[in-house]
């Protein structure tokens, strides 16, 4: 692995992924260990915290990919169980996986005396110092979001948030936990956001960037939910990408796997309240309803704001500024946590039911239009070579590296209300190969459901042949509406096929040919 030049404000922990020898690794950390012990008086044993970084980071250069060797990957490897050993957490499992999978490796070698000699007390201290560390960074944004992350990653893996072990407490007088904190319980025991992700992956083709965001923040969400009083941010999401790249899709399919209400929303027409028309609280009353009126589910639900763009038109459109103002300072005070008089609207009832939004995860979506013509310009006048080259060729793409609050803000949306989006992923447009695997490999894909629809109807093979799809997909990229053209195109060309095949005594088969997909001849009956 390549050196990376030194900085002035790189950390401890950024530094050993620069080494490769452990030997270094641990000296690295030994050093800056007395340091942090001369500083603080702190009482750890340095030469153990000093072994079990240099294990993780070591490990984490042997078995993980280069992208996953960070600060971030330290702190949920390091999570100790508090359980006298329960060996539930991921520090534990390291020190035995690494043994069985390199037998040979000297430095490995040596992790079996090492369990025997960590205690959870050593653990905490590995935690005191590597907040201590992060506190370095100069950086205020990034310092902010690694010691959070290094929270959630403490909490998670012990019951208090404060610096001592957790003491053990008899059965009987063990706090009973919430309703919702065992749902979050059961549901972390299940997932973590690698397995949200894989399993978007089973469905959604590419916009990786955007599965793993909101796998975090789903995940994240439970851990808000599974310890509320520990403090934990919430992460509001904002997804942005042409129509069907996948946006609905996401939120559809997370809303199979949580067990909180889950509303979709669609925000074009929404005006701010008290005036007449479709209001913000339209989305809380659907997330009240999903939840059967139980207040507290519905207070830990998940909102799906879908065509979000659309009460923010751009500045370049809007005649003296932004035509919604008092609408986005009214979503400002609901995302960010505010009780709200929320009308339930069944039976002709004009029954109210206050909610508080605090704890509610808003997932925000949008096409936003125009967005990537802000951010290209600000990229050209930066005068990086990106920005120019990409203007030359014409080929610029919006990216979520590129994105800042500020090009939101040049869009039209309000520098409060872009603060409380703080995830946010941009979706690319589906190209051909795109749409053609979405149509054959994703799960559950229109093209499988209509295969079984014939098989569980009237046991007929469906064979639809390779060029069919190819005109399938050629149609729906003239369409240009993404994913969503599919189900349409795809029943097009089986339309007479569905009426005919189940009248068809003895018929085993039914094939669409590429010539059959353009409407030129007939389903054939086999």
């Amino acid at each position: 692995m390549s050196r990376i030049s030194d900085c002035k404000n790189r950390i401890i922990f950024e530094k050993a992924f620069d080494i490769q020898v452990p030997d270094e690794v641990y000296d690295l950390f030994l050093a800056a260990i007395e340091e942090y012990q001369k500083k603080t008086g702190a009482s750890v044993d340095g030469n153990v915290t000093a072994l079990v970084f240099t294990l993780i980071v070591y490990y984490l250069v042997k078995r993980r990919p280069e992208i996953d060797r960070n600060t971030e990957s330290v702190f949920k490897l390091l999570g100790a169980a508090y359980k006298e050993k329960g060996y539930k957490a991921p520090f534990w499992n390291i020190i035995r996986e690494s043994f069985s999978l390199f037998p040979e490796d000297e430095f490995f070698a040596a992790t079996p005396a090492l369990e025997r000699r960590v205690t959870n007390n050593d653990i905490d201290g590995c935690f005191d110092f590597a907040a201590c560390e992060l506190e370095k960074i100069s950086d205020e944004a990034k310092r902010n979001r690694l010691l959070g992350f290094m929270r959630v990653c403490r909490v998670k893996y012990r019951s208090a948030a404060d610096s001592g072990i957790r003491k053990k407490i008899k059965k009987n007088n063990k706090p009973e936990k919430s309703k919702t904190q065992a749902m979050a319980g059961r549901f972390l025991e299940k997932y973590t956001p690698a397995g949200i992700k894989a399993y978007l992956d089973r469905f959604i083709i590419g916009q990786d960037e955007s599965k793993k965001l909101l796998a975090s923040a789903v995940y994240n969400h439970y851990l808000r939910m599974s310890d509320p009083g520990a403090g934990l941010i919430k992460s509001n999401v904002l997804l942005i990408g042409p129509t069907g790249c996948g946006k609905t899709e996401l939120i559809r399919r997370i809303r199979n796997i949580v067990d909180v209400p889950v509303s979709v929303t669609d925000f074009s027409g929404i005006v701010a309240t008290p005036w007449k028309g479709r209001n913000k609280e339209e989305a809380l009353t659907s997330l009240y309803l999903k939840a059967d009126k139980d207040k507290e589910l519905a207070e830990w639900g998940i909102v799906f704001c879908d065509e979000f763009d659309k009460i923010i038109p751009s500045k370049k459109y809007s005649r003296g500024g932004d035509i919604n103002d008092e609408l986005q300072g009214q979503l400002l005070g609901m995302f960010e946590g505010t009780v709200l008089d929320v009308p339930v609207k069944e039976s002709g009832s004009s029954e109210t039911v206050q909610m508080d939004t605090e704890n509610i995860l808003f997932v925000c979506a949008g096409a936003f239009e125009g967005l990537d013509d802000i951010v290209e310009k600000d990229i050209e006048n930066t005068g990086i070579g990106f920005g120019n080259s990409v203007k030359k060729t014409g080929d610029f793409v919006l990216r979520g590296e590129d994105l800042t609050e500020k090009h939101l803000m040049s869009y039209g949306m309000k520098a409060e209300l872009a603060g409380r989006l703080s995830s946010v992923a941009v979706l690319k447009k589906l190209d051909r190969e795109a749409l053609r695997k979405v149509l054959t490999e994703a799960e559950d894909s229109v093209l499988s459901r209509y295969i079984n629809e014939f098989k569980e109807d009237d046991g007929i093979e469906l064979d639809f042949t390779s060029e069919a799809i190819d005109e399938a997909v050629d149609r729906v990229m003239d369409m240009n509406i993404g994913a969503r053209g599919l189900n349409y195109v795809i029943h097009e060309i089986l339309e007479e096929a569905l009426f005919e095949a189940p009248s068809r005594k003895n018929t085993e088969k039914v094939r669409i040919s590429g010539e059959t997909a353009k409407g030129l001849t007939k389903p054939e009956y086999l």
